[in-house]
């Protein structure tokens, strides 16, 4: 029988569509465990069903993460039979369990949405794969499953309060994922793979973004019934009525409207006041912060003309980026103005998210304590260890008192208080000899629980661009990312790098965290020593400088080799059309012509034919008129003449006959026209003619 997590990776509707539920109506729980179920069923390929045994080895995994019990899979069977969504029979001894109808047919109308959702950002990630993007998606969607398996895995162990120093995720888990993917799937792009991969994390889309959500909230429920029997962790009761202490990266996000992080303290603040949390902060919190504020002033004034163009989106400082903002929409620069938002910042706190100062002559005691001393010397090398940064003393002092009076806190009033913070290094790093777990809890993390548990569905539409621009600096190599301080050791050296290749400067400040770590700019000697390093990754600080100058050059000259080929090219098409334009004129008149000709014949023909027809109406009418005079001659012949009979009467009376002729001649020349009787033809044409 396949696990749970080989399932996963064979059907993607178990990762990326979201289980959605209200804990208003039922318990969380049981609606996660109802809707796995369903999935399971429909995943595993049974026409009789399944029995509960089956169903139990499906949730079965090496890791554990996943084994829900067996009364937790009995009662689902039972309120699924009520609900008509499965159909139980039995068969012989066994009791066989099988989707209804109706809830087969939901569940393949939404597989296959998920998998057309799914394969089309496959397409759109491997587009350019010379194997084609569908041997991609095996290979994708198994790192999917072992990222956010490891993930979701370790936000549970962060809620619980029993995370590990190795548990943490950071990018060399991510790195070696893409490895045991690649090792695996050994016939496709293994550099293609991992630069997709990274692309997938990295950029901001909402069909991507959906992915990592959704994906992220269906391991992290699986995970809490898992690792959570008693589905604790799937209700209000673990951070209901705690008290939150706010570390000093949480306040920044709180107070800067365009911190990247801003809009995920929003929805975590409107979660606290539904569950009755109170928020704090520690008046060290605020000195720290004030004193951070005066370094990132002095660091923005030293470096901001240091850092060059190509390189200004890959540095982490939400003062530098709003610098950028302005620089780009052409408004006026000023230092100053970055650090409004902190003017009065517990009055801010106070005022926007009821948060409540605390402070106490313990932090000034504490402080020079040697556990206190040591236990920051150890917190600033397990940071290094997991980030290969070095943390400031400062920093590490501050983390470290906030820790010791949080457990403090807890053992003597026993309450529900936790830390929150952004740096992942804390919830692995509980005081020594701590009463209890973990004192501390990522934002992404308890945003997994927030979304899940006291967030409508109508409202979370926002989460998954949040979680992911978290994800994005938790799973990134951090060796992309630069800080304002990488910067600093240009000026000191008074280099000017705004307008070195930017590959230069990046690798040179790479280059200085891999020989020189541990080196603090601020500091005389070892600001010496960096120098030193500099100066030997830049033998000749212009070397790259000039080679950029004459690549671009050659560039300029192939280009332009390339216009005047082109334009050549152009031309000679240009004269060909011309000519083709031409002779394409003079067939066209050609035709014109003839229809000219054609239609002028036509024309007369048509006259002719008109003149024929109106002359043939009025010689006759001309005739008629002949009879009628003869026949009045005639008459007044017979009633006026001399003689004895009518003959002679006539006879007598010849030249009036004769004068109606005449007259009828003349009357017809005028009245049918020369025109009218050429086009009557012979004799009149021969007539004519003469």
């Amino acid at each position: 029988m396949n696990t749970f997590e080989d399932i996963t990776r064979k059907r993607s509707i178990l990762l990326t569509t979201r289980m959605r539920f209200s804990p208003q109506i039922q318990p969380v729980k049981e609606t996660a465990t109802d809707r796995i179920m369903e999935q399971i069923l429909f995943v595993t390929p049974s026409e009789k069903g399944l029995s509960l045994e089956e169903i139990r080895d499906v949730f079965s995994s090496e890791s554990g993460g996943y084994a829900i019990s067996s009364s937790d899979v009995e009662n689902s069977c039972k309120r699924l039979v009520t609900k008509q969504r499965i159909v139980s029979e039995r068969k012989g001894e066994l009791k066989l369990h099988r989707l209804s109808e109706k809830a087969s047919r939901e569940l393949g109308e939404m597989q296959h949405r998920i998998e057309v959702h799914f394969n089309s950002i496959v397409n759109r990630l491997f587009k350019n794969a010379k194997e084609g993007a569908s041997a991609f998606r095996a290979p994708f969607l198994k790192l999917l499953c072992i990222i956010f398996s490891q993930l979701a895995e370790e936000y549970i162990r962060v809620i619980k309060g029993d995370i590990k120093d190795d548990e943490f995720v950071s990018f060399p888990f991510v790195s070696s994922a893409l490895k045991e993917v690649k090792k695996e799937f050994d016939s496709i792009d293994g550099s293609l793979f991992e630069s997709a991969t990274l692309s997938f994390f990295r950029d901001s889309d909402p069909e991507y973004d959906a992915i990592k959500w959704n994906t992220a909230q269906n391991y992290y429920i699986a995970k809490a019934l898992g690792l959570d029997p008693s589905g604790v962790l799937l209700s209000k009761e673990v951070f209901g009525q705690a008290m939150f202490y706010l570390d000093t990266n949480i306040i920044i996000e709180a107070l800067e409207p365009k911190h990247r992080y801003h809009k995920s303290f929003l929805a975590f603040n409107k979660a606290c006041k539904q569950l009755g949390i109170t928020l704090k902060v520690c008046q060290i919190s605020l000195d720290e912060l004030r004193n951070w504020l005066a370094y990132q002033r002095e660091l923005m004034e030293k470096v901001i003309d240091q850092i060059p163009d190509e390189t200004a989106s890959e540095v982490r400082s939400i003062f530098y980026e709003i610098y950028c903002e302005k620089k780009r929409a052409g408004e006026a620069v000023s230092v100053d103005e970055f650090f409004t938002s902190y003017d009065s910042p517990m009055d801010d706190l106070k005022g926007l998210f009821e948060v409540e100062l605390e402070d106490d002559i313990w932090f000034d005691e504490a402080k020079s304590e040697p556990e206190t001393i040591k236990f920051t010397e150890t917190l600033r090398s397990k940071y290094y260890a997991m980030r290969r940064r070095s943390k400031g003393r400062g920093a590490a002092l501050h983390d470290v008192l906030l820790l010791l009076w949080l457990q403090k806190l807890r053992e003597e009033n026993g309450g529900n208080i936790w830390l929150i913070t952004t740096d992942t290094s804390l919830p692995a790093s509980p005081p020594p000899n701590a009463s209890s777990g973990s004192l501390a809890i990522t934002l992404d993390a308890i945003l997994q629980w927030i979304s899940t548990m006291v967030v409508r569905e109508d409202a979370v539409a926002d989460f998954p661009a949040m979680f992911a621009e978290m994800l994005k600096y938790r799973l990134l190599p951090q060796d992309r990312i630069f800080d304002l301080e990488d910067f600093v050791i240009f000026h000191e050296m008074h280099m000017s790098c705004k307008e070195l290749p930017a590959e230069d400067v990046e690798n040179c400040i790479r280059y200085i965290k891999v020989n020189a770590p541990m080196l603090d700019p601020s500091d005389p000697a070892d600001r010496e020593k960096l120098a030193y390093e500099v100066s030997k990754f830049f033998a000749d600080p212009g070397r790259k400088y000039k080679q950029e100058i004459a690549r671009l050059e050659a560039e300029k000259e192939e280009v332009e080799q390339e216009y005047k080929r082109r334009l050549g090219e152009a031309s000679t098409r240009i004269d060909e059309m011309q000519l083709q334009y031409e002779e394409k004129l003079k067939e066209r008149d050609k035709r014109i012509g003839e229809v000219e000709r054609r239609l002028s014949e036509y024309e007369e023909r048509t006259q002719k034919e008109s003149l024929k027809r109106s002359a043939q109406l009025r010689v006759g009418l001309t005739i008629i008129v002949f009879l009628m005079l003869e026949a009045l001659v005639v008459f007044l012949a017979s009633q006026y003449g001399e003689g004895p009979n009518l003959f002679q009467k006539i006879s007598n009376s010849w030249h009036f006959l004769v004068g109606g002729s005449v007259l009828t001649i003349a009357l017809g020349w005028f009245i049918v026209g020369k025109k009218r009787l050429e086009a009557l033809g012979w004799p009149f044409t021969k007539i004519f003619k003469h």
